[in-house]
């Protein structure tokens, strides 16, 4: 057969051909090695309810742009915007449990408090119950969440809905952010127009408190 046009491969193009496949196998290796490692730098991989262990003595609000609510007259069956501004003291954490208490204002209302517990999977899946007491009977509420990294920073992408036993209703849902002393958010919350210490002694009290431990 002929060979005209197709020049025979020699040992150097053999040899050349192996070193380059060898180059382009160790980036790969090299590339997915550092996926891995900032996987597990961020927490997600093989993660365990320590890994929400800082949670303990956090405090988060609703930021600006996440404000707007929605309340629900179901003895009319209408539907308003309302800005909701809620603040949460998570006084302590553990094995994937946290607690504390909440305060939440409803546009230019007096603000109210609840005491707040909650659980944190190990993936970042949160469920929340507010306990509010009033008269002989408490008021209960239930919220669902996601732990979700905006901008380098950690949120908590909540939503929730009051009691559908009430005539007035609320809905929202939030990328509710941390603050603390310094912050622009701690002196100045968006909506109240107060500090978290002044929006928080709403609520006397740090919320649940663990016996037996």
């Amino acid at each position: 057969m002929s060979s005209i046009g197709h020049p025979t491969p020699t040992v150097l193009d053999f040899q050349t051909h192996v070193a380059t496949a060898r180059q382009t196998h160790d980036h790969r290796l090299a590339h997915e090695s550092r996926q891995v490692s900032c996987r597990h730098q961020a927490g997600v991989l093989d993660p365990t309810p320590r890994r929400w262990s800082w949670l303990a003595n956090t405090y988060w609000y609703v930021p600006t742009a996440n404000l707007s609510a929605t309340l629900f007259n179901s003895s009319t069956e209408t539907i308003a915007p309302v800005l909701d501004q809620t603040v949460f003291q998570i006084t302590d954490y553990a094995n994937g449990y946290f607690w504390g208490k909440t305060v939440t204002q409803l546009g230019s209302s007096s603000p109210s408090g609840s005491s707040m517990i909650g659980s944190v999977t190990p993936e970042g899946k949160v469920l929340l119950t507010f306990t509010r007491v009033s008269g002989s009977s408490p008021t209960i509420t239930e919220g669902y969440g996601t732990m979700v990294r905006k901008r380098g920073k950690w949120t908590m992408e909540n939503q929730m809905f009051t009691s559908p036993s009430q005539t007035l209703q609320i809905g929202h849902w939030a990328y509710m952010m941390q603050t603390h002393l310094g912050m622009a958010s701690w002196n100045h919350l968006p909506s109240a127009g107060v500090s978290v210490p002044e929006f928080l002694s709403e609520s006397p009290g740090t919320g649940p408190r663990p016996v037996g431990t």
